[in-house]
């Protein structure tokens, strides 16, 4: 069964993209202001602010580019 990940732009949160992150085979990184996405080979992908709500472009801009190193998140 092929479960496809699905985000909700217009509501989401950092803690939630953190967890989507890590569904999808990535290691989160937890810092004091930003939360690190990184491979488990150790590469860099992008960081996220730690805000309860981020800003739709925020989202998307995270999602391309977690989608860039070959998960297939669907944005809603």
């Amino acid at each position: 069964m092929d479960r496809r990940l699905r985000v909700k732009v217009a509501d989401c949160s950092a803690d939630r993209l953190c967890r989507i992150a890590s569904q999808a085979g990535f290691s989160v990184v937890e810092g004091k202001k930003h939360c690190k996405i990184v491979t488990l080979g150790g590469q860099f992908v992008t960081t996220v602010p730690r805000h309860p709500r981020l800003k739709r472009e925020t989202v998307r801009g995270v999602i391309k580019a977690l989608n860039a190193f070959g998960t297939q998140i669907e944005i809603l």
